[in-house]
Parts: C-alpha cells; structure tokens; sequence
C-alpha cells in the first residue's frame, strides 16, 4: 500500500477513486465494514480503493486534558488498513489549524482538489470541519454540488451495542480479552519494534524479544499466552506485561515475549504480539532458582493453551 503523509504530497490522479475516510483508530469491525465496502465498490468501477485517516487523533489535538489512549498505533493502523485492500491511505495531520476549516474548505481542499472521488465511505457518525458543523446531509450536498457519491454505512453492532472506539478501549483496559476481540474481529494485539533488553532472560534459557510500544493500550499487568506475528509466520510465546519488580524499581511498563521454538535475532524488527490469554498475575521472585521454575511452569500452561 502506498502511504502519503500530508494532502500536500498527494500528486497522483485516481482512476475512479472509491474513498474511505474515518479515524479508524482500532480498526474495528465497523471500520472493516466501511473500508471494505470501499474496496468492493472500486473493484466494481474498476477503480483504486483508497483511504483517508487523521494522525493524530483529533481528541489529542482539541481535548487532550483526557489523555485518550489510542488502541494501536499509526504503524499497526496502517497495516491492517492494507490488509483489508486500500491501494493508498493518506495521513492527514491533525492539527488545530486544520480543525479551523470549514466543511466547505475541507471538502474543496482535501477532497476535491486532491482526490477528485467518485465515491465517498463514511460512518453514520462522520462530522468534519469547524466545531463539526459538516453534516451527512451537508456532506451529500456537497457531493452533489462536486461530483461525488456519499456513501453512509451502517453501524456495526454486537447484540443491541453499536461498535466503537471507546467501548473496545475499556475491554481492554479491564482486561476483557474476548470480548474485545470479538468487536475487533481479531486477537488484542500490539505491533512494535523489538529493541535491546539487559539479556537477562538469555542468562535464564527464557530469552526474550522487548517490544518498545509507542501507541497502543494495553492489556492490564500480568504473564499472557500470546502469538506471535513475524512476517507472515505465527509463533506461539509467552508475554509478561509490567515493572519487573524482582529485578529493579521501574515505573516504565515493559513488554517481554519468549517465542517458543525461535533462536533468530530480532532486533530493530518490528513484530505483532497478540494476547491470547492471562495466566497470572506479576510476582517479586526472592531467588533465581524460584524465578526459573515459574517460568518452566507458565511455559508448560502456555502450551497447554496454545495447544
């Protein structure tokens, strides 16, 4: 997929160009809905599928007092954008001059100008421009006015709850593992570069990939059966999410996996760690000896889950 930061870089002219546009922070089910739904019609117009996200997210940028925790990062946000079939996703930064706009200038600027769409994917809940004053019913003049379709999709909803953003992010937050990958419609996950650790689980037998996480919430602290993505091949491993505190006092939370069965480097490579199940909680070990043989014992359980 072909990645454009900033409106200002996009050159190209699209052949039919079916546009999605949204936050797509999490890339639930209903964003899946919506992108897809683009593609679909592309291929059907022969057409490019594209897709437009904004970084960073707006309530960072106009409320950022709430301090919202996004649910993947920009990079991992990407890659499933990609997977589900856009050709090219532009990244629009979020900023308080571009929040100023007014839907008429959005519309003109960002869309018109640039993209030229035939079609446009929305959520039902799409607002755009200054103080969100741009409608779905303003949206669709305008598109009459220019020369594109507004297409509105319709929530995605789990018994009688619309799928979104926030409820996902408290899941989890709370450490409600499968009832957030059932709005997902994949595994909690977080995708991050592996970077140097202190070895220690080398010296152990139990070597360990540290992932540096940038963006993403994360499930609560604790040991976690999980899978592993590296590339296109599946690893099963266990993670532990926290402080380490049998070894020194951090406030920095850390994210360590074994990968059973994996003797390569993985350093500056960026991998997807998908938790599958918690199995404890995070202990202070007094001896080597005792934290080695916890660890036998998790591995042991781990296998039996994954198995």
């Amino acid at each position: 997929m072909n990645v454009i930061y900033a409106i200002g870089k996009v050159k190209k002219k699209f052949k039919n160009a079916v546009l999605a546009v949204g936050v797509f922070d999490g890339v639930h089910r209903g964003h899946q809905a919506l992108i897809q739904g683009a593609v679909r019609r592309a291929q059907q117009l022969g057409g490019e599928p594209l897709a437009m996200t904004f970084w960073p997210h707006p309530v960072h940028v106009l409320r950022p007092e709430l301090g919202l925790p996004y649910i993947i990062s920009l990079q991992h946000r990407l890659k499933l954008i990609e997977e589900l079939g856009a050709k090219t996703c532009i990244v629009v930064h979020f900023t308080r001059r571009f929040a100023r706009l007014s839907p008429e200038q959005f519309i003109r600027r960002y869309i018109v100008a640039r993209i030229h769409p035939e079609e446009i994917y929305v959520g039902d809940d799409f607002r755009f421009g200054q103080g969100r004053e741009g409608t779905l019913e303003y949206f669709e003049q305008a598109g009459t006015k220019y020369g594109f379709k507004v297409r509105v999709v319709d929530p995605v909803k789990t018994g009688e709850k619309k799928i979104g953003s926030s409820l996902i992010r408290q899941l989890i937050g709370e450490g409600k593992l499968a009832q957030a990958a059932k709005l997902l419609g994949r595994g909690v996950s977080v995708m991050g570069k592996v970077v140097h650790g202190d070895a220690r689980g080398k010296k152990f037998g139990f070597p360990t990939a540290n992932i540096f996480i940038q963006n993403g919430v994360i499930p609560p602290l604790g040991v976690y059966a999980v899978r592993v993505r590296i590339g296109k091949k599946i690893f099963n491993g266990m993670a532990n999410i926290g402080r380490r505190p049998s070894f020194k006092k951090n406030d920095r939370v850390h994210l360590e996996t074994h990968i059973f069965d994996f003797h390569r480097s993985l350093y500056n490579k960026g991998i997807i760690v998908e938790f599958v199940q918690k199995i404890r909680e995070e202990k202070k070990f007094n001896s080597r000896a005792q934290f080695i043989a916890q660890l036998r014992d998790d591995r042991a359980r781990v296998q039996r889950i994954l198995s």
